[in-house]
């Protein structure tokens, strides 16, 4: 309420500082008393006049150790960072450091600053620099200290004592520095202040632009860092100057810078008549001028005005050493030219550098006082006024726009004197409006002679405030704040300024705080005053004592002494929303609070109340009926018991009596639910023991609306409450668990929770939703197996809850639905907690029933024959059924009827929400195997699944749950086909199951089928296999599109495809992967193949189409499978015979239906039905974008090179054909196709069959070329041979060699549809399989070979070539032995072939024979080279021999 002197830091260590400035005063000694040195004073007579003297004359030490400060130079930086204090040729600099939550200013340099013998600080100065850093916080980036000397030098220093510049501006001592900072334009009559340094001395004034000199410092800053880490010396830049001579003023001691001002038009002419006399000539425009004013002697205050433009800033320093650089090089660049060097003349050190002379500034007019001497002239932040203190004890304000003196104060001698600009806080009401806030402005005057600080409201205004200080202090008036700024970053920078400090001698700073109030009078200083007593409570609740007692009792004071019931109000708005208040505490003070209001009300004439005073009356009752709810509550929760009930041994029976429903059906429930729970048995969430919610949280979820009408409430508990609409999720739900938890799990307390909510004034609807949320969001904390009395709590509840609301809301008219019952229904619907849900459904159905009006307990019957369907004995025994002797109406048992068939329907729906959501839940078991390839990529958490979600998630929602489980769980395809069907079908679809995947039905897998199959009862149509597959199929896809380095996703996907047994739906759905999905991917890679001419490397793929080479392979084997099924499912379904689009449509559509519970639903198109939907495809588009598709999976499996898919095996048409919509009719190549094509794509078949064969494995050797001759065939032999036949033939059936002929088939049947001439591949075939030894496998191919004798003649050089090997093996007397032997010619030939060539030569000579016998089979007896293979026949029965 008043001005307040608080201390704001303390200097550490001041005797050290003390002991640096001023090592003359040392420390007083430590005096022993006479006693101890064994003398006694009454020996030596010491009388009383000595006595006295002694201690005069200690006090007058004491008095000149603490005057200390009064000498020196001291300096606080505004941003309180950095405190500087000099004498004579000492300095010592203190930064400030935060110690226990307390600002210290410790020493962080001391030393001598004189660079000149006998030179002394005159003036210091701290100035914050502005950052430039974006991420600034607003804090100055570093402080220079400036200094001024006895020498005229102008010293600058970095925090750590580095000097940065030093420059002699002027030849005589420099009396004061000082500074102004930026100040944006307040009004459209005043300019804009920029940064200015102003340097006083005897007779001139030197001004130094603030931009200027910040960019230097910064310069010099980063020299300084540079010479430290280099080495060298700094040469800073010399600074542009202003220098004024004020020559007028006979002495001048301080002075202060108003800033450029522009006259008016008035004051233009006035100055001019004076000047210039009735003839002066006036300018149109006034020109603006800097006004500067001084303080001393003859005149008394002299105002000067320096006209912008009419002195430019002296630079002649920078010339002379720019022109003495320039000069050093030239003499030193012609010297080497001649051959001589000059030797370059050092300047004098003791030489000052020149002193530009003054501009001559002429005294504009003065204060005239002959006898007065200025000390001192301190400028106002607003610029408009001055105080100055002269020898005579006089404190003088000045106007600085018009010159005068506008207040005298008088007997303060040796007065210091400040201001402080107070900022008026605005209340809610005014910080709507976009006014600008008022502002004050105080004058701080310090009497140090008679130890007072005072402060007086500007201009005429009173003496608000004195305080009683010690009699050497320092009173710090700063006036500026940081260097740097602009009208930009002005805005955006709000460092923390002090305006007005005083400093103690014993390191003690204190700050002055003035509230705003103080400066206003009547109505204004009633608010003022309001809004300060506001903002000494908040300041107080931010630092809450720890004595509960005094902090009640000083906000009492505080809220009773406030007078305007807003602000009265908003007061207590911040006591109830203190964090850590009690709850007691808020009580007490709001019961206090209300006490007074109706006791003032009781003394005034009702009629003449405010509607304030009214409102603020009704805001403490509702406050205070909310906290003793809340300590009500706080008590039960804490005597609640946290064991939850115990096992019963009947639940069913407990259920049923509780719920009015009859033992099977509440079996039934509980069945559901402790499966449900079963597997949600991982996910246990608790409540917070105790519950952790603040009187504050409680409060702030209220609202308390006021009408006229609330005054004449009856009682307490007629006051209208409402929850607030902006609390958030997390909010609603905590105070729902603080009302609730004791209810619903601990039963002693439920009545006491009943009595107190049904008196809190709450609003039913709110209560409701706030328990249905705590009930849903618990439901592995009250759901437990065998234990029903949470659902008995939950049931006491929803009744006492359902008698305080609405009679008109609960009881609807007739044919239409309850709102009070429809909103429970649709909180129950939207749940995501299944078996909450479930027995909060229950349970709220068998209290409608109990509240329907006229109904007597006597007429509830139920029906026990255990033989009718269970729905029709749910609906029998949760509805009450009319007696004959009933009065009640039709339409009111109409109304009954409606609700209750909803109830019905939502139970049920809840039933098989609850089953669905079991199946969901169910997972893997731990330790048990799965597919590993991806296993890892489908997530691991369930599906949430509620009411609202599968009504509004469309007819194939429940599917894509499922299916989004089956992909989790990895249940192999073939597992799903077992269905409601008949058992034919059964069979066929398992077969067909069988066939698509290899993988082995795992037992664990088995058990997850069951479970699925299990769902089958109760969603007939839903999970048809056919439309589960088709959902399985896009999750499939879906998930590898996320990942698409897991190709096992897609293949998986595509082995579900084919269980899809209707061809429409099969045909749709795969056109709608290609679409979506493989079509992209497709096309970059082979317009990648194109590019490269090759199977491209890793990190092509990568970049280009997103997978790896290894996946891009597999990628590529699944789009020959897709395209596969595609075009089996045109051939097999009937509509590709049909020639019209209309004729497709209307043969077999699969009719998707839905389950009776659901039909009410709606939502998005399932992909079962948009599958069906799809356009028929083009047969011919899709085989050729098969045969595109076989050729580049066939380019990367073999890694082939010099290979273009699109170039070399596919015209123009054929190539624009490609990645079209399979259901358009591009035009596509015709039967001639170019000969060139033709003949590049049997070559490429060829290659791919040469690339398969080569990937066989090598035969065993069966003759060890070693031995180097054939022997006999013995016996033995004969059986060893026979031995590694049987092998070799066995080989033919492993993996890679089925592999292998696997691909050859499928290059033969690709040159089918290539239409190349497939017998030369087929032949090529042969001829790879004999050349590699595997001549079973080529015997087999060998009969499907048409051109015989082409192949008869390939297979004779082959011959040739493995018995030429064999003789070159063999012995050398061996081989003579059988050349001789053979004819010349025969003998010719063989030298003639290369065993290079042949792949494989180690082959048996009882094969070769076998195979040369075939050879002579193909080739007809007039062929040329029958007769050497009958000379062949003969040399090898003559090698045999």
């Amino acid at each position: 309420m008043s001005c307040t002197l608080s201390i704001e830091a303390n200097i550490q260590n001041v005797s050290s500082v003390r002991k640096f400035l001023f090592p003359s005063l040392l420390e007083e000694p430590v005096t022993k008393s006479p006693a101890d040195d064994g003398w006694e004073e009454d020996d030596w007579g010491w009388g009383e006049e000595f006595i006295e003297e002694t201690q005069q004359q200690k006090k007058k030490k004491e008095e000149e150790a603490n005057s200390w400060m009064e000498d020196c130079c001291i300096s606080l930086s505004p941003t309180n960072d950095l405190l500087a204090l000099a004498f004579e040729d000492r300095a010592v600099f203190l930064s400030h450091k935060w110690d226990s939550d307390k600002l210290k200013y410790q020493m962080s340099w001391k030393g001598p600053v004189n660079l000149e013998e006998g030179e002394c600080v005159t003036s210091i100065m701290c100035i914050p620099l502005a950052s430039l850093k974006r991420s600034s916080t607003g804090g100055p980036d570093w402080t220079c200290v400036m200094m001024g000397f006895t020498s005229g030098y102008i010293r600058m220093y970095t925090e750590n004592g580095n000097l940065l510049l030093s420059q002699l501006l002027h030849e005589d001592p420099v009396l004061k520095v000082k500074c102004s900072s930026y100040q944006p334009r307040r009004h459209a009559g005043v300019a804009e202040q920029l940064e200015e340094l102003t340097i006083l001395y005897p007779n001139a004034l030197v001004t130094i632009d603030g931009f200027s000199l910040y960019q230097s410092l910064r310069a010099c800053r980063n020299q300084v860092a540079r010479a430290a880490a280099g080495g060298s010396d700094v040469q800073p830049p010399p600074l542009a100057y202003k220098k004024w001579g004020l020559a007028d003023q006979a002495n001048m001691v301080d002075h202060i810078s108003c800033g450029v001002v522009t006259p008016s038009l008035f004051d233009q002419l006035q100055t001019a008549s004076i000047l210039g006399g009735y003839g002066a000539t006036i300018t149109q425009n006034p020109p603006p001028a800097a006004r500067y004013i001084t303080s001393g002697t003859n005149p008394y205050v002299a105002f000067f005005f320096a006209v912008e433009g009419t002195a430019p800033p002296i630079i002649s320093e920078v010339a002379a050493a720019v022109a003495s650089k320039l000069k050093s090089a030239l003499i030193s660049g012609v010297g080497g030219w001649l051959g001589w060097k000059g030797k370059p003349q050092g300047e004098d050190p003791q030489k000052k550098p020149k002193v530009e002379p003054a501009t001559p500034l002429p005294l504009r007019f003065g204060l005239p006082d002959l006898r007065r001497h200025g000390d001192s002239i301190i400028l106002s932040p607003s610029r408009q006024l001055a105080a100055t203190t002269d020898s005579f004890g006089r404190v003088i304000l000045i106007d600085t726009d018009k010159g005068v003196a506008i207040r005298v104060w008088k007997g303060y001698r040796d007065a210091q004197v400040g201001w402080v600009k107070v900022t008026e806080d605005k209340d809610r009401d005014a910080m709507a409006t976009d006014s600008p806030p008022r502002e004050a402005l105080f004058l701080i005057i310090y009497a140090p002679r008679r130890g007072i600080l005072e402060v007086w409201a500007m201009q005429q205004g009173p003496r608000v405030a004195a305080f009683n200080v010690g009699k050497q202090c320092r009173l710090l008036c700063p006036g500026y704040t940081m260097m740097g700024l602009n009208n930009v970053t002005f805005y955006s920078n709000k460092p923390h300024t002090y305006q007005c400090c005083l400093v103690e001698p014993s390191g003690v700073i204190k700050i002055i705080n003035v509230p705003f109030h103080l400066i206003l009078s009547g109505a204004n200083s009633k608010r003022a005053r309001d809004l300060h007593l506001l903002k000494k409570l908040s300041t107080m609740l931010s630092t809450p004592s720890s004595h509960e007692g005094s902090i009640e009792k000083q906000l009492v004071n505080i809220i009773t002494d406030i007078k305007i019931v807003a602000l009265k109000r908003q007061g207590l708005e911040k006591i109830l929303s203190h964090k850590i208040l009690p709850a007691e505490l808020m009580q007490n003070v709001i019961r206090t609070v209300k006490n007074n209001i109706q006791q003032a009300l009781e003394k005034e004439d009702p009629d003449s109340i405010a509607p304030e005073s009214r409102g603020l009356l009704h805001f403490c009752k509702v406050q205070e009926l909310l906290l003793d709810v809340y300590i009500t509550i706080s008590q039960l929760n804490k005597q609640a018991t946290q064991a939850m009930g115990m096992a019963e041994n009947n639940p069913e029976q407990t259920l049923a009596a509780t719920l009015s429903v009859s033992v099977s059906e509440a079996l039934q429930y509980l069945s559901a639910v402790d499966d449900f729970m079963r597997e949600s048995a991982g996910n246990r969430v608790h409540f917070q023991d105790p519950i952790d919610m603040t009187p504050a949280a409680f409060l702030s979820c209220f609202i308390c609306p006021y009408h006229h009408a609330d005054d004449n409430a009856p009682t307490v508990t007629s006051l209208k409450v409402l929850m607030s609409s902006d609390i958030d999720e997390q909010l609603s739900l905590k105070l729902g668990t603080f009302l609730f938890k004791c209810g619903l799990t601990g039963g002693d307390s439920i009545s006491a929770l009943c009595s107190c909510l049904e008196g809190s004034g709450i609003p039913a609807a709110d209560l409701m939703s706030l328990l249905l949320r705590v009930w849903l969001s618990s439901e592995t904390e009250l759901i437990r197996p065998r234990d029903v009395s949470p659902v008995s709590n939950l049931h006491c509840l929803l009744a006492s809850i359902t008698r305080t609301a609405d009679a008109h809301a609960i009881h609807a008219e007739p044919n239409t639905v309850s709102p009070w019952w429809k909103s429970v229904r649709d909180i129950c619907t939207a749940a995501e907690a299944p078996a909450s849900a479930l027995m909060a459904a229950v349970a709220a159905r068998s209290v409608a029933a109990s509240v329907v009006p006229n109904n007597k307990s006597g007429n509830k019957e139920q029906e026990s024959q255990e033989d009718k369907d269970t729905d029709q004995e749910a609906i029998s025994l949760s509805s009450p059924t009319p007696s004959t002797t009933s009065t009640d109406t039709m339409e009111e048992w109409e109304t009954v009827a409606m609700d209750t068939e909803h109830w019905n329907l939502l139970v049920r729906q809840l039933e098989d929400v609850v089953v669905l959501s079991t199946l969901l839940r169910t997972k893997v078991r731990d330790g048990v195997d799965r597919p590993p390839s991806y296993a890892e990529t489908m997530g691991k958490e369930h599906k949430v699944v509620s009411v609202k979600g599968l009504l509004e998630g469309g007819t194939g929602s429940i599917a894509a749950l499922v299916a989004n489980w089956v992909a989790r769980t990895g249940i192999l395809p073939s597992m799903l086909s077992v269905s409601h069907h008949a058992e034919g079908e059964d069979e066929e679809a398992m077969e067909l199951g069988a066939d698509v995947t290899s993988e082995p039905a795992l037992p664990e897998l088995e058990r997850l089928a069951d479970r699925y199959r299990s769902q089958l009862e109760r969603f007939p149509y839903s999970l048809d296999p056919e439309v589960l597959h088709a959902h399985c199929t896009w999750e499939y896809v879906v998930q590898w599109n996320k990942d698409p380095e897991v190709i096992a996703l897609l293949e998986r996907s595509i082995e579900h495809l084919k269980l899809v047994g209707n061809a429409y739906l099969q045909h749709g759905l795969g056109c709608m992967m290609w679409h979506t999905f493989m079509v992209k991917r497709f096309s970059a890679t082979a317009f990648l193949m194109e590019k490269v001419g090759k199977a491209p490397k890793d990190r092509l793929c990568r970049k280009d189409v997103g997978l790896s080479d290894a996946a891009l392979t597999n990628f590529l084997g699944q789009c020959n499978n897709l395209l596969q099924v595609i075009l089996e499912a045109e051939v097999e379904s009937p509509y590709p015979f049909f020639s019209s689009q209309a004729e497709v449509e209307s043969s077999h559509v699969p009719v998707f239906d839905i389950e009776d519970l659901w039909q009410a639903t709606q939502g998005p198109t399932s992909i079962a039905e948009l599958a069906a939907e799809q356009r028929v495809s083009n047969y011919q588009l899709l085989q050729h974008h098969m045969k595109l598709s076989s050729i580049m999976h066939a380019v990367m499996v073999f890694s082939l090179r010099t290979v273009k898919p699109l170039s070399y095996y596919f015209d123009t048409k054929g190539k624009n054909a490609f990645f079209k919509d399979l259901h358009s009719y591009p035009l596509l190549p015709g039967s001639d196709i170019d000969i060139s094509i033709i003949s590049a794509r049997q070559q490429f078949l060829c290659r791919i069959v040469s690339a398969a064969v080569g990937t066989l494995p090598t035969p065993p050797a069966y003759l060890n070329k070693d031995d180097g001759a054939v022997a006999m065939e013995t016996d033995k032999e004969k059986e060893l041979l026979q031995s590694d036949l049987d092998a070799y033939q066995t080989m033919s059936d492993n993996k890679v060699v089925l592999e292998a002929c696997k691909w050859a088939d499928i290059m033969l049947e690709l040159g089918q549809r290539l239409e190349v001439d497939v017998d030369t591949v087929r032949r090529h075939y042969c001829n790879e399989l004999y050349s590699r030894g595997y001549d079973y496998l080529g015997q087999e191919v060998l009969n499907s070979v048409n051109e015989r004798c082409q192949l008869g003649c390939d297979l004779l050089v082959l011959v040739g070539k493995r018995l030429s090997h064999l003789m070159s093996t063999a012995e050398p007397k061996r081989s003579v032995q059988l050349l001789s032997r053979l004819p010349p010619t025969l003998s010719t030939w063989l030298k003639q072939q290369s065993p290079s060539d042949v792949h494989f030569p180690y082959v048996p000579l009882l094969l070769t024979a076998q195979l040369l016998s075939q050879v002579v089979s193909l080739l007809p007896e007039t062929h040329g080279q029958y007769s050497l293979a009958i000379q062949l026949v003969e040399s090898i029965d003559i090698m045999r021999d």
